[in-house]
């Protein structure tokens, strides 16, 4: 496990950027986000009384920088870009995508859902990964 004198704090910011900027591709109308909004029930009407979208790009900015810092203290110098990928998939599949799995069965979402979200999770996990491991 690396300590934080070992972790590049840039690397972190670029990985977590990077989780954002896959999230807002994947959930917009050019890839699933009229599927997701489906799975959902919402509406664009919804996202206009919602919460402001500089708050969210901030907040979500913030969680992935979170996520990123913590799977840095996984990765240590060693790594390479590969078992830095490695590592993310592991996260998003054994982790996130299992306990968003246990979620999905007690709240009665469809698998469709599931997909949507878990295919965001292994493929932005996978990248943060691969970053972290090829830069610190």
């Amino acid at each position: 496990m690396a300590s934080l004198q070992d972790i590049n704090l840039w690397a972190v910011l670029i990985a977590a950027f990077t989780k954002v900027v896959i999230g807002s591709f994947w959930y917009s109308p050019l890839i699933l986000g009229k599927s997701w909004m489906h799975e959902n029930g919402f509406t664009e009407a919804d996202f206009r009384k919602g919460h402001s979208l500089r708050l969210m790009a901030f907040l979500s900015l913030s969680f992935a920088f979170i996520a990123a810092l913590g799977m840095a203290f996984f990765i240590t110098p060693a790594s390479t870009w590969l078992s830095g990928a490695g590592m993310g998939a592991m996260v998003s599949i054994v982790w996130i995508s299992a306990s968003k799995a246990n979620t999905t069965l007690f709240e009665n979402y469809t698998l469709k859902h599931y997909l949507i979200h878990a295919g965001y999770d292994i493929c932005s996990y996978t990248i943060m990964g691969a970053i972290l491991g090829a830069w610190h």
